[in-house]
C-alpha cells in the first residue's frame, strides 16, 4: 500500500516529536530523506531547506564518538524485521551539542534500495537530568552510615582518588591519592584481583557504564578484606567520561559465608545433587563472576507424569526416577556445571562458558532423550518423559530471578505443546526459539501451570508480534493451555474481518478444514448465545434450554464453553470462544475467573483494534508509527468522546482501556467530561487547527503536555487525535 504523504503530512506535523522517512541506498551507502515533519525541522534548529541538506550530510554532523553506534544501528534495520534504536549527539543549527534518540523500523526494501521510518525524540534535558541524578546519587546520598561503607570519587581529567570511608576499623576520614591510574599501586589489591579490578576501571574511562565488582583490598593490618563497588562512569559536557564515583560495601562475611557454601556443598540427600538453596546460591555467585561477553544457561526440567509413577508404581519405584534422572544429568554435564534439584520433581542445570547457543540447544536434546522411561502397569503403560526450558545469560537476564522465569515460561510451553521437549526462550515470539517434540495424549483433567502471570505473557505476544493477528493466535494458544481447554477462536459479524478461522486447536481436537458454512454456523451461534449471555460466563451442555444450542454442542462434541461477547458503542460485533471437549467439570475460583476477564477485556481491545485498522486502509501503514511513540496517543470523536484508536503506550499503562470507552471515564475516571478537555479548543472549521494543554491524567497517574488536532484521513471525518507526553519528572507545582 502506498504512502499518502499528503494526508500524512497534515496529519502528524502536530506530533511533538520529529518524524522522518529515509531512502537508503545499499550500493552507495547514500541516505536520503524524502518526507520530514516540521517537529524534527524545529528540534534541529534548522529551516525545511537547510534542515534537509543537515539530514543528507548527517553523519558530519554527529559526534566521532557516537558515530560508530549510529552505523551500528543503521545496518540492524536493514535485516529483515529490523528496527533502529539508536541515542547520539549531535550539533544543531545554532551549534549547541543535543542528545537526540531515533526509534523506528524498516518501511520496505526493493533491490538495494531501503525506506526506513524513524520517530526522534530531543532527550537533551534527560541526559543532563541523569547527569546531575549520578553526581548527586553517587557522590552526595550514597554515602550511609553502614559500618563498612566507603564512597569513592575519582576525577578523570586530574588522575585523583578520593576514598572516604565513615568506619574507624576502616579508618576514617578522607584519603586522597593523586596520579592514581598512572602510579597505580598494586600491592592495596590481592594480587588474583589485580588484573580483574584494572581491567573494569579501564572500561569505565571509555564510556557511561555502570560496573558492579568484587576484590579484595588491604586493611591497615595488612589484611585483605572483601569488598563490593559500586562505579559509574559520568559523561562530562565535553564528550568523554571525566568522573567515575560509587561506593564500596565491606562484603567479608557475605563471602567468608558463600565460600563456607562451597566448601560444604550441599546436597539433596536422595539424589546427591546440589538441594535447591545451594544450587541457588551458587548460580548467583557463578553470575556475580561472570565476565563480559561468556555465554551462560539456566536450564529447568521438569519430569512429565511423575504424579502417575507415584501413584500406581509406588514411592520407591518414583525414588529410583528421581536418582537415575539425576545420574542422567551428571552423565550428560560436565564438572564444571551445577546440577541440581530444586523440588519434587524438578530439577536445575546452570551450564557454564558456552561456546554458542547452540551448545545449549544440543544438551537440552541429550537430556529429553536421556529422560525416557516406559512402565508397564496392570491399568495401562506409564510414559515418563521430561519437558525441559533454557534461558540464555546474557540475552534473557542478567540475575538468577530473571533467568529462572524465563526459563520457567519455556518449560511451560514446551508442556503445552505436547511434553516430551524442550525451548529456549526467545523474547521476539515470547517463548519458542527451537523444539523437539514428540507426538502425546493432551490430558486436560491434569490441568496446565502456566507463569504466575499469565496477563503479563498475552500483553508481550500481542504487542510484540508485528502481524496482529498472528499475534491474536499466538495469544489465544497460551489462555487455551493455561485454562484447560481444547479450542480457542474469535467469530463475529462483517465487522471483524479477523472472525472467519479457528484461531487455535490443541492436537487431536482439530476440525480440519473449514467450510464457508461453518464458519456461518458459528457467527450464528455466537450471536444466539449473546441473547441469554452478556457477559463472560462458563457454559455447560446441561445447561442448554434452546433445543437447536443442544444440537449444536453435540454435534460439535463441545461439553462447555467459555464465552465473551465482543461489544463496541453498545452493539454486539462478535465473541471469543474457547472449547472444552471432555468430560471434566470446568470450574474456576473467584480469583481466576478476575484474571480471565481481565484477559479477555486485553482480547477484546487488540481485537476491536484490527477492526479499526480495516475500516481505515489508508490509515493502516501508518498507524504503527504511534506505537513507536514514547507517548501516549489515542483517537477520539469529539461529539461522543469514543475512543476509536489508542496506541502502545497507552495500554500497557491501563490495558483495561479499549476502543469504543468513553475517553473521560476510562482514562480520566470521571463521570462527564473533564473542565479543562482540550477537545473543547478544537475548531470545527478549521481542519488545521491544532492546540496543546498540559493536564494531569489519572488513569495514566501522570502531568502530561497534550497537543490535539482533526484526524485527516478517508473515512476518519471527525475524529481528533491526540498526543500527549509524560512531563511528570519536570513539572514542578
Amino acid at each position: 500500500m502506498e504512502l499518502n504523504m499528503e494526508n500524512f503530512g497534515s496529519m502528524i506535523d502536530n506530533v511533538i516529536a520529529g518524524i522522518c522517512f529515509f531512502e537508503y541506498d545499499k550500493t552507495g551507502g547514500a541516505m536520503t530523506p524524502f518526507f520530514v515533519n516540521e517537529g524534527l525541522f524545529r528540534m534541529l534548529g534548522y529551516s525545511r531547506t537547510q534542515g534537509m541538506k543537515f539530514l543528507k550530510k548527517i553523519e558530519m554532523n554527529i559526534i566521532p564518538e557516537d558515530l560508530p553506534i549510529y552505523r551500528q544501528a543503521i545496518e540492524d534495520v536493514l535485516k529483515d524485521d529490523g528496527a533502529i534504536d539508536v541515542e547520539f549527539r549531535t550539533v544543531t543549527g545554532s551549534g549547541g551539542l543535543r542528545w537526540l534518540h531515533a526509534r523506528g523500523n524498516l518501511y520496505s526494501r526493493k533491490e538495494d534500495k531501503y525506506i526506513i521510518v524513524a520517530v526522534v525524540h530531543d532527550i537533551t534535558e534527560r541526559k543532563s537530568i541523569e547527569e546531575e541524578l549520578h553526581k548527586q546519587a553517587e557522590r552526595l546520598h550514597i554515602l550511609s552510615e553502614a559500618e563498612g561503607e566507603k564512597i569513592i570519587d575519582y576525577n578523570a581529567k586530574t588522575d585523583v582518588m578520593i576514598i572516604k570511608s565513615s568506619n574507624e576499623y576502616d579508618m576514617s576520614g578522607e584519603h586522597i591519592a593523586g596520579k592514581w591510574m598512572e602510579q597505580f599501586d598494586e600491592s592495596m589489591i590481592h594480587e588474583e584481583d589485580v588484573a580483574y579490578y584494572k581491567s573494569v576501571f579501564r572500561g569505565l574511562l571509555t564510556s557511561p557504564k555502570h560496573e558492579t565488582i568484587e576484590y579484595r583490598t588491604k586493611r591497615f593490618d595488612d589484611d585483605f578484606v572483601w569488598y563490593q563497588a559500586n562505579l559509574t562512569s559520568l559523561l562530562g559536557s565535553e564528550g568523554y567520561v571525566t568522573r567515575v564515583v560509587g561506593r564500596m560495601i565491606n562484603i567479608h562475611e557475605k563471602k567468608l559465608k558463600e565460600l563456607e557454601l562451597l566448601l560444604r556443598a550441599e546436597k539433596d540427600a536422595l539424589t546427591g545433587l546440589y538441594n535447591k538453596g545451594a544450587a541457588m546460591q551458587l548460580i548467583e555467585n557463578a553470575l556475580s563472576d561472570s565476565k563480559n561477553g561468556v555465554l551462560n544457561a539456566l536450564m529447568i526440567i521438569d519430569l512429565d507424569n511423575f504424579k502417575e509413577v507415584n501413584d500406581l508404581l509406588g514411592h520407591a519405584q518414583g525414588d529410583k526416577v528421581l536418582i537415575d534422572t539425576a545420574d542422567a544429568l551428571n552423565d550428560i554435564f560436565k564438572g564444571g556445571d551445577i546440577v541440581g534439584r530444586i523440588g519434587g520433581d524438578e530439577f536445575v542445570v546452570f551450564m557454564k562458558n558456552l561456546n554458542a547457543i547452540s551448545n545449549a540447544d544440543i544438551l537440552a536434546g541429550k537430556v529429553v532423550r536421556s529422560v525416557n522411561y516406559t512402565f508397564e502397569h496392570e491399568e495401562k503403560p506409564i510414559h515418563l518423559t521430561c519437558s525441559v526450558g533454557v534461558a540464555i545469560f546474557p540475552y534473557h537476564g542478567s540475575d538468577y530471578e530473571e533467568l529462572f522465569n524465563k526459563a520457567d515460561k519455556a518449560v511451560y510451553t514446551a508442556k503445552a505443546n505436547g511434553k516430551c521437549g524442550y525451548r529456549i526462550y526467545d523474547a521476539a515470539t515470547t517463548m519458542v526459539y527451537h523444539a523437539t517434540r514428540k507426538n502425546t495424549e493432551y490430558n486436560p483433567s491434569k490441568g496446565m501451570e502456566m507463569s504466575r502471570n499469565i496477563e503479563d505473557l498475552v500483553m508481550q505476544v500481542l504487542f510484540e508480534d508485528k502481524v496482529m493477528e498472528s499475534a491474536l493466535k499466538s495469544a489465544i494458544e497460551l489462555i487455551t493451555a493455561k485454562y484447560r481447554f481444547h479450542r480457542g477462536y474469535v467469530c463475529g459479524n462483517e465487522s471483524l474481518p479477523i472472525s472467519r478461522t479457528v484461531q487455535f486447536a490443541v492436537t487431536g481436537y482439530e476440525i480440519g478444514r473449514e467450510t464457508k458454512e461453518h464458519y456461518e454456523l458459528k457467527r450464528v451461534v455466537s450471536e444466539i448465545l449473546y441473547e441469554s449471555f452478556r457477559k463472560v460466563t462458563i457454559i455447560h451442555d446441561y445447561d442448554l434450554t434452546a433445543v437447536e444450542m443442544h444440537d449444536y454442542f453435540q454435534v460439535e462434541g463441545i461439553k462447555s464453553m467459555l464465552y465473551y461477547p465482543i461489544t463496541s458503542h453498545g452493539e454486539f460485533q462478535g465473541a471469543i470462544i474457547f472449547e472444552n471437549h471432555e468430560d471434566v467439570q470446568l470450574e474456576f475460583l473467584e480469583s481466576e475467573m478476575e484474571e480471565i476477564r481481565s484477559l479477555m477485556r486485553i482480547l477484546e481491545a487488540h481485537i476491536l483494534q484490527i477492526g479499526f485498522m480495516d475500516r481505515l486502509q489508508d490509515f493502516v501503514t501508518q498507524i504503527a508509527i504511534f506505537d513507536n511513540l514514547d507517548s501516549f496517543v489515542y483517537i477520539v470523536n469529539p461529539d461522543t468522546f469514543e475512543l476509536s484508536f489508542i496506541n502502545k503506550k497507552v495500554l500497557m499503562s491501563s490495558p483495561e482501556v479499549k476502543i469504543g470507552d468513553i475517553c473521560y471515564k476510562a482514562l480520566q475516571d470521571r463521570d462527564l467530561p473533564c473542565e479543562n478537555c482540550i477537545l473543547k479548543h478544537l475548531k470545527k472549521d478549521d481542519p488545521h487547527c491544532r492546540c496543546t494543554e498540559e493536564i494531569f491524567n489519572y488513569s495514566l497517574r501522570c502531568w502530561s503536555r497534550c497537543s490535539a488536532s482533526w484526524l485527516e484521513c478517508k473515512d476518519a471525518n471527525g475524529l481528533a487525535l491526540l498526543n500527549c507526553i509524560d512531563i511528570s519528572e519536570y513539572f514542578i507545582g
